[in-house]
């Protein structure tokens, strides 16, 4: 399985909860060698336990290269087994770009198996699922916070396991949560506050507009002004063409914040459950009170 998975890389996201639920039923195997006592002497079965110290390095090798392929991939990749992929070929009149070709990992399809799983006892498992919950929240493009009202009280659940590296590693994955919220509460919070401040303030006067009153008040000026009048004027144009030169990169560094205003930021279309989140947490406080 590693191998094809190594040849196969992108392609294997096709399959990625088969995959899973392989590693996760592997990681519930004992690490305790099995024994078998007679008498005084003990004699390990060393063909069992090779067997099955092969099969766990095996499946930790298969678990990182995942790892690394859903890093990489998981966001972006588009299996070519997967139909419509080619539809573009079929007809040249038809755009293109309004095809919208599913990718080859989905949480929606993900978050069903993770929910069997997240229930869990043995520690074991329960490290290995959040360690692939931990590295789901780092990729950016996929938004695993949407879906955490789904496996928040599993996790929950986990911080009273009596081994450490369970609470440890569930802690540290709550935590990074509980910050991707808070950020995303404050994007949206900001945004909604300049849009407000936007419609109370109106529409600014353009500078173009501002610079051709200007122009036509001088020409007016110009033509009632007298000979010598008009040579000063003439020299003043001169100063006011190299101090308008001069403050030119000026007025364009004050034009941009509001040419801006208007981009895409990082996690305003995210939505979060508030309320759903907030009743599993209160259930779980109520449960261990």
């Amino acid at each position: 399985m590693y191998n094809i998975a190594k040849v196969a890389k992108g392609e294997i996201l096709v399959y990625y909860n088969q995959v899973f639920d392989a590693l996760c039923k592997v990681s519930k195997s004992v690490l305790v060698l099995p024994t078998y006592r007679y008498g005084l002497l003990t004699v390990t079965n060393k063909l069992a336990a090779d067997a099955e110290l092969s099969v766990k390095n095996g499946a930790e090798l298969l678990d990182r290269l995942v790892k690394d392929i859903v890093s990489e991939s998981a966001a972006t990749y588009v299996s070519v087994l997967t139909p419509g992929a080619g539809a573009g070929d079929t007809d040249s009149n038809h755009d293109a770009t309004s095809i919208e070709v599913p990718r080859a990992f989905s949480l929606s399809r993900f978050i069903p198996l993770l929910q069997q799983r997240i229930y869990v006892l043995n520690p074991f498992t329960r490290t290995f699922l959040v360690s692939w919950i931990t590295l789901l929240d780092s990729i950016p493009d996929l938004e695993l916070v949407s879906y955490l009202p789904s496996f928040l009280g599993g996790l929950f659940k986990f911080l009273s396991d009596p081994n450490q590296d369970v609470h440890t590693s569930t802690q540290t994955a709550l935590e990074k949560f509980l910050t991707e919220i808070k950020k995303i509460a404050r994007i949206k919070r900001g945004i909604a506050e300049s849009r407000k401040s936007q419609g109370e303030d109106g529409p600014k006067p353009s500078s173009s507009s501002t610079k051709s009153e200007k122009s036509a008040k001088n020409e007016g000026s110009e033509e009632n002004a007298s000979p010598s009048a008009q040579v000063t004027q003439d020299g003043d144009e001169e100063f006011q063409e190299i101090d308008s030169t001069s403050t030119g990169s000026d007025t364009a560094n004050d034009d941009k914040p509001d040419s801006l205003e208007g981009d895409w930021v990082p996690g305003q279309d995210v939505q979060v459950d508030h309320p759903q989140i907030l009743d599993i947490l209160v259930t779980f406080l109520h449960d261990s009170t």
